[in-house]
């Protein structure tokens, strides 16, 4: 199964000759998401499959809500659908609510906490796990070649300090991986690449075990401080690959152009979502648009029921 499995049923259409085509016969593509963000998930998938980026990869779903293995795309699209249960199910959840700074998070805790799942056994010894509040524009053969000696590809999460530090200047470094310290160690895991030695259970116990031992302000909070001494592990690939778009805004009109134009991977981290009245203030936006362009190429996905 993978994103081509629509293209076959006639529900989208995939441009495999794209400029921006990329192909990786080893690699399994992982979401995380509950039934809520299944619409989110179908426009991702368009996103990739417009660019022709990784459509013939097999797919791994988690969720922690039965509801969502019912959804006829995900059956279409979906190698395995794997709802969390039993210990591990526990194990999480207790995370969630007891190492985080904000437990009255607990529900936006579970969900985060729900990627950890990707850290088990796969077919394919690489896997790409993707945010669904995310679209896909670019080739990710960048990301998917850079660091080819760690175990974990990730980017940086953007800090504070970009809105009032030379933020056209940092913006744009940002993009092609020209990291000022505060972007070296702190990880978004919205996009992670995650090698044969993390896909196992024993690397799951012992970020776990890690994680129970401390409170940090959120889940990538927590993997932060786990890799932070561990530079020979963990790669930071250029926030091309995981762009934020509520920093992106802040760019001038001239600096906005050109690294959207530039980006392969846009990330609606943060409150503003293009998909909810949060986003009326800015709809005029180009990222924003964009969000709303692709949700009408998945509109046969989303008319499915």
């Amino acid at each position: 199964m993978s994103i081509y499995s629509l293209h076959e049923k006639g529900l989208i259409n995939v441009n495999e000759s794209a400029q921006s085509a990329t192909v990786d016969s080893n690699i399994t593509i992982a979401f995380a998401l509950d039934s809520g963000y299944a619409d989110c998930l179908k426009v991702m998938l368009a996103s990739m499959a417009h660019n022709g980026i990784l459509c013939r990869s097999p797919i791994v779903i988690y969720t922690d809500d039965p509801k969502l293995s019912e959804d006829p795309i995900v059956k279409i699209v979906a190698d395995k659908i794997s709802v969390l249960s039993g210990k591990k199910k526990d194990l999480l959840y207790k995370l969630a609510k007891d190492n985080v700074q904000r437990p009255e998070r607990a529900d936006w805790n579970r969900g985060t906490f729900l990627k950890w799942s990707v850290f088990e056994p796969q077919e394919t010894t690489k896997l790409l796990f993707l945010d669904v509040d995310m679209l896909v524009l670019n080739s990710l053969s960048g990301l998917l070649t850079a660091f080819t000696d760690k175990p974990l590809v990730t980017c940086p999460q953007f800090q504070q300090s970009i809105k009032s530090e030379n933020t056209d200047a940092q913006l744009t470094n940002l993009l092609s991986g020209n990291f000022d310290n505060k972007h070296k160690r702190r990880i978004n895991s919205g996009v992670m690449l995650v090698s044969e030695d993390y896909l196992s259970d024993t690397f799951f116990a012992d970020i776990t075990q890690y994680a129970s031992e401390r409170v940090s302000i959120h889940e990538q909070g927590l993997m932060s401080e786990y890799f932070y001494n561990k530079s020979e592990c963990l790669g930071m690939a250029p926030s091309a690959f995981n762009y934020q778009d509520s920093y992106l805004r802040l760019a001038t009109k001239e600096t906005y152009k050109k690294i959207l134009n530039n980006i392969s991977i846009l990330h609606y981290a943060g409150a503003v979502k293009p998909w909810s009245n949060s986003s009326s203030s800015v709809s005029h936006m180009r990222s924003i648009q964009l969000w709303h362009e692709y949700k009408k190429i998945a509109n046969e996905l989303l008319s499915v029921v």
